[in-house]
């Protein structure tokens, strides 16, 4: 195989540099980080909109009562057992909210003034995606108060190759015309002690390929490999 000029060689590698150019010249935005909005965003969705189901494990508080703090699971029938309430209570189907106002209804029967909370200890199956530029991506277990540090540490941790000034987290609000895209510099998170995001179960974590890796995989697909020419020099394997 013949072997290329340095000035040649440089002439490709701008070409690459055009062609990388233009593969990042438009990007999509998205909202920018706003930690206390994520912590409300967070406490608002458990209340709200996160669903019990079967194998859930929660935490019962009682004002102003010292003996009723007590953890319960959702059996696989979706009931609990409380202390001092005489019947199974359906906690299944429910969200947080809804079943904390029905245990407010069940203790108002027995306490006079009595306050209680409802909180999510430990999900039974919910799952967090972590797709792209990381060690093992694919599903991992949903925690309550996870953030996107612990997210990507569970599938092994970013790449070498991975954008960590810049990755993405799709979230579905409900239905197909209700998902944004968050987007975290996890350089300042790790480096500078920025605030963490918060992540939701269901949500898809996309760590992007950085530019240098992009500009690599250019030169290897459209530049060397079609060259009836091997570069020259020790450090510039030929892909073969």
């Amino acid at each position: 195989m013949a072997k290329v000029s340095p000035a040649r060689f440089q002439a490709l590698l701008h070409f690459a540099l055009a062609l990388c150019g233009l593969c990042f010249v438009s990007c999509s935005s998205a909202p920018p980080f706003d930690a206390a909005a994520m912590v409300r965003e967070w406490s608002a969705f458990m209340d709200r909109d996160y669903v019990l189901r079967p194998g859930d494990k929660i935490v019962v508080d009682v004002y102003p009562s010292t003996d009723l703090q007590q953890e319960a699971v959702v059996s696989p029938q979706g009931t609990v057992n409380l202390r001092r309430i005489p019947e199974p209570m359906k906690a299944a189907g429910k969200s947080i909210g809804g079943f904390r106002r029905d245990v407010q209804a069940a203790y108002g029967k027995v306490l006079q003034e009595a306050e209680v909370s409802v909180a999510l200890a430990e999900a039974s199956a919910n799952t967090v995606y972590v797709t792209g530029e990381v060690r093992r991506p694919g599903p991992t277990l949903y925690a309550p108060g996870m953030t996107l540090a612990q997210a990507i540490a569970a599938v092994g941790g970013l790449d070498i190759r991975a954008k960590w000034g810049d990755v993405r987290v799709l979230r579905y609000y409900g239905s197909a015309d209700q998902v944004r895209t968050h987007r975290v510099n996890m350089d300042a998170v790790l480096l500078d002690g920025s605030p963490d995001f918060l992540v939701l179960p269901g949500d898809v974590v996309y760590c992007q390929t950085k530019a240098i890796a992009d500009l690599n995989d250019i030169v290897t697909l459209y530049i060397t490999r079609m060259l009836p020419i091997q570069i020259s020099g020790a450090a510039i394997p030929t892909n073969r």
